[in-house]
């Protein structure tokens, strides 16, 4: 068993992000423990992590010595775990964030929507026009049918699908998880593609052109991409959720358009939009007025 250090954040509070159907999406969040099997160059690992005490987490899987360091550093990633001091103190700066902060105080830093790019790009195909909740439904039923799933001490661990293996799936299969002719079409497009894990490098631009240079990911698609998944800061000021979390707090609830919301990140937010927009999810998600 390994152990990750907890500063500033409390994981009943990272916990509260999950929002998952009682399925697979691959992650599995069962009360304050998580779960899912993390690919390491095509090789399966059950990772299990719980809390334990004060402060930090306890994660267990079958794996070794040899792969904690990599499945620590992609632990860290996927959840935000970074310190997040120089956060808190920028949110004092301003009332609504502060109050932000103090709603989900522990949250911490901003984490990502996915293991690998893929696996994001996937899942923000799936989200286009339609509810988170869905959404997740469908993601699930993908993971279930094309990903790699085995036991381990007694539970279940699922992996997101390959690009392999999406390809494999082919046209038919996808759409009968409840994907559009058009997602089906887009997501193998995409799984064709190579070398998707060095956009993580690319400048906002360049992986901003590459996304849109498929028919079917738009701005709102492709800046949800450059933040949630290539942890880039990047405001997706065109999400109706973040829309109406912002005008909630800083226009008595008038609904602004996506240019008024992106004035506001700028000028409010800076250089921890990315963050700050996780906090906006949670806020619309738990009190915005729909």
């Amino acid at each position: 068993m390994w152990r990750i250090e907890l500063c500033g954040v409390n994981w009943d509070v990272k916990m509260k992000f999950f929002m998952l159907p009682d399925l697979p999406t691959p992650d599995v969040v069962e009360g304050d423990s998580w779960r899912r099997a993390i690919l390491l160059e095509d090789k399966a690992f059950a990772v299990l992590v719980h809390p334990e005490g004060e402060g930090k987490i306890a994660v267990k899987g079958n794996f070794s010595s040899r792969e904690w360091k990599k499945i620590r550093e992609k632990l860290v990633e996927y959840f935000g775990l970074q310190n997040p001091e120089k956060l808190y103190e920028f949110m004092e700066g301003d009332e609504k964030l502060r109050m932000l902060k103090e709603l989900f105080y522990g949250f911490g830093r901003a984490g990502l929507i996915s293991m690998s790019v893929f696996e994001g790009i996937v899942k923000a195909i799936i989200q286009q026009q339609i509810s988170f909740a869905v959404a997740e439904k469908i993601a699930a039923r993908i993971v279930q049918r094309f990903g790699k799933t085995f036991e381990w001490n007694g539970l279940r661990f699922y992996s997101f699908p390959t690009q392999r293996a999406i390809v494999k799936a082919g046209y038919e299969n996808l759409k009968d998880c409840g994907l559009s002719r058009r997602k089906a079409e887009l997501i193998l497009e995409i799984a064709g593609e190579e070398n998707l894990e060095e956009l993580k490098n690319a400048t906002e631009d360049e992986a901003y052109e590459y996304l849109t240079s498929f028919r079917g990911i738009g701005k709102w698609t492709a800046e949800l991409i450059l933040s949630m998944v290539l942890g880039k800061n990047v405001f997706p000021a065109d999400d109706l959720g973040v829309r109406r979390a912002v005008s909630n707090l800083y226009f008595n609830g008038e609904l602004q358009n996506a240019e008024k919301i992106r004035e506001v990140a700028k000028i409010r937010f800076g250089r921890y939009s990315r963050d700050i927009l996780f906090y906006l999810f949670l806020y619309d998600r738990f009190f915005s007025k729909k």
